[in-house]
């Protein structure tokens, strides 16, 4: 492989510019839909602990789930929710259980786009070495991490986390 390909493999598939001002609808559909692979842009996932905290990123934006864009080189949306867990918290996942699809316009209404929301107990920490995705990881109970919760939508996802929870212990 050479240089150029091995770096298109970490180029998001399809980037999402900032709009400022342009909202977008999100609509959730249920974890029984089926994007197209191809129509999925990101993937996250609300990691748990064995003794029920969650597992977040310290990002600029504030902390949040580890997630992110479909890259080049993924072969599938878990294969995207696993990476940027490992880049953004340096965790390992147990089995991913899907718990929403969130239908986006962002693109406008002729071309929806889809994020993925996974659940995941934590199998294990690794030794934080620092990087470009995060400034590190946080562990916080879920009522504290949606207190403080920065993102645009806090509805929606205070309804993720809520769901991701009742779905790891119905399972």
């Amino acid at each position: 492989m050479t240089d150029t390909t091995a770096q298109d493999a970490h180029e998001d598939r399809r980037p999402t510019p900032r709009r400022e001002g342009a909202g977008s609808r999100l609509t959730c559909l249920g974890p029984s839909a089926a994007p197209a692979f191809e129509a999925v842009t990101s993937a996250a996932v609300v990691a748990v602990t064995d003794d029920g905290t969650l597992l977040l990123a310290d990002l600029a934006r504030g902390v949040d789930l580890p997630g992110g864009h479909v890259q080049r080189g993924d072969g599938s949306p878990e294969q995207t929710a696993r990476r940027e867990t490992w880049e953004e918290v340096r965790a390992e996942l147990a089995d991913l259980l899907l718990v929403e699809v969130v239908e986006s316009d962002y693109f406008g209404p002729d071309d929806l786009t889809y994020m993925l929301i996974y659940a995941a107990r934590v199998l294990s920490l690794q030794p934080w070495t620092g990087g470009h995705e995060s400034a590190g990881r946080v562990l916080l109970p879920p009522a504290d991490f949606l207190a403080r919760y920065q993102g645009t939508h806090p509805d929606l996802m205070r309804h993720l986390v809520t769901t991701a929870l009742a779905a790891l212990a119905a399972s």
